[in-house]
């Protein structure tokens, strides 16, 4: 699909619906010459903006920024004209349909990051970087992807491993080849250590992925007791009055969930209902539903009434709870509490729902907990879901080239060795297959 389009000139209105400055961009062999058709300009030069008007049927319909690029000097490798108008609403419409009468053609989905990538303009995991960049309103995700985005080359190590095993793919093949032309055999050790660090770093570069997900929504669930002021909490957070706040235990039967923003981080906080046995069918449903919540949650604020002595089945759920990240809230501080808690809670956060006392500490120490789960900045990072089912996959030859190299079978070492080689080749944007490029940048932003 876009292989098929590489020699067609094509035209995208690249800024969103309502925006007040409006950007059609033009990218193409064409360029230069259907946005002089459109404006009269004879010459473009390099960056050179000028003021132009664009006539339809002898009247004016926009005057604005002509902003030319020359190939290869451009974000995709060719020609390209910006031209800067008033919104982006009905007149880039019509500007966009002049274009088509002159010759040009729709872009499609992040057709100018492929020929970007084409041109050698960026690499594919650069792309994947910069529509992430686009896309994404979560500043953690903007930083990652923006380094990620500009840097010099993408995936570093993963390059470096590329080489080395090709190096084994062509030892290989010549050892099946021309057996009778290689001294050597094949250096089993070096292969199985070239196998181990690969794993390695696809693994760490896999998980550290995976975090970056969790900055979209982060999940926090409120759970305790009955009557220790789950709901009142959940309210404070959320500032809203959601959950119904009662002093009749079961109020709660079922979770509540709303949402909000700690710097930047989306954060769902949960309200479940209280932890004990239940006295009816439908409480206990409620109370199985928030054990299961417990083991999903990114982080348990475990809540206690500081107005009543610790009992076991207190110290029974911070047993139950400890394998799990958590945060222990001793509420109702306002009044009568017990003089000394015992040292389980030395750590625990006092508050007061009722008088809003403490509150800050516990987003302080959900924004320490949320901190703790960011991507290292340090290591590679994955931004498509295609790149990390190539690496789930990848990983899973590599698993089965390591049984293989202790037999000894060059044969079916070297289909597999092959196979990681050409899913590296993938990862890095080496990739040959056409089908696979369409299915990559079909799922960019238009205008992109």
């Amino acid at each position: 699909m876009y292989f098929d389009r590489i020699n067609e000139t094509i035209c995208a209105l690249a800024t969103s619906s309502g925006s007040s400055i409006g950007i059609i961009r033009i990218s193409g062999k064409n360029s230069f010459k259907i946005a002089s058709s459109l404006c009269g300009i004879k010459s473009f030069e390099h960056m050179r903006a000028k003021i132009v008007k664009i006539i339809l049927q002898g009247k004016t319909l926009e005057k604005c920024l002509l902003l030319p690029f020359k190939a290869p000097k451009s974000f995709t490798g060719e020609d390209v004209v910006e031209f800067h108008i008033h919104g982006s609403n009905k007149n880039g419409e019509e500007i966009m349909s002049l274009l088509l009468e002159k010759g040009a053609v729709p872009a499609l989905r992040g057709e100018f990051s492929f020929r970007a990538v084409m041109n050698s303009k960026m690499e594919l995991s650069q792309a994947f970087a910069l529509n992430t960049l686009i896309t994404s309103s979560n500043p953690v995700s903007v930083e990652l992807s923006r380094k990620a985005a500009f840097e010099d080359r993408a995936l570093k190590k993963l390059f470096l491993l590329l080489n080395e095993w090709e190096h084994f793919f062509v030892l290989t093949t010549a050892i099946i080849d021309f057996p009778d032309q290689v001294e050597n055999e094949l250096p089993a050790h070096k292969l199985s250590e070239l196998a181990e660090k690969t794993e390695k770093y696809l693994s760490e570069t896999l998980d550290n992925s995976a975090l970056l997900e969790k900055t979209e929504t982060f999940s926090v669930l409120i759970a305790g007791k009955p009557n220790v002021g789950k709901s009142s909490l959940f309210n404070i957070l959320i500032n809203k009055d959601r959950a119904i706040v009662s002093h009749d235990a079961g109020t709660t039967r079922d979770y509540i969930t709303d949402s909000l923003n700690i710097n930047g981080i989306g954060v769902q906080v949960i309200d479940s209902a209280g932890l004990r046995e239940g006295l009816s069918e439908t409480e206990q449903q409620g109370i199985d539903k928030s054990r299961r919540l417990i083991k999903h949650a990114d982080l348990l604020l475990l809540m206690f009434d500081g107005s009543l002595p610790i009992e076991e089945k207190d110290l029974e759920l911070l047993t139950e709870t400890s394998i799990y990240p958590r945060i222990l809230i001793i509420n109702k501080i306002d009044g009568h509490q017990p003089e000394v808690f015992p040292e389980e809670f030395k750590n625990a956060l006092k508050i007061s729902c009722l008088e809003e006392k403490g509150i800050n500490a516990v987003i302080e120490a959900i924004q320490e907990q949320i901190k703790k789960t960011m991507p290292d900045k340090n290591k590679d990072l994955f931004f498509s879901s295609w790149q990390k089912d190539l690496t789930v996959d990848t990983l899973e030859q590599i698993s089965e080239l390591e049984t293989y190299i202790i037999s000894g079978e060059i044969e079916i070492i070297n289909v597999l060795i092959k196979k990681i080689f050409e899913n590296l080749k993938d990862l890095t944007g080496t990739i040959s297959s056409h089908s696979v490029y369409d299915r990559i940048f079909s799922g960019f932003c238009l205008g992109k």
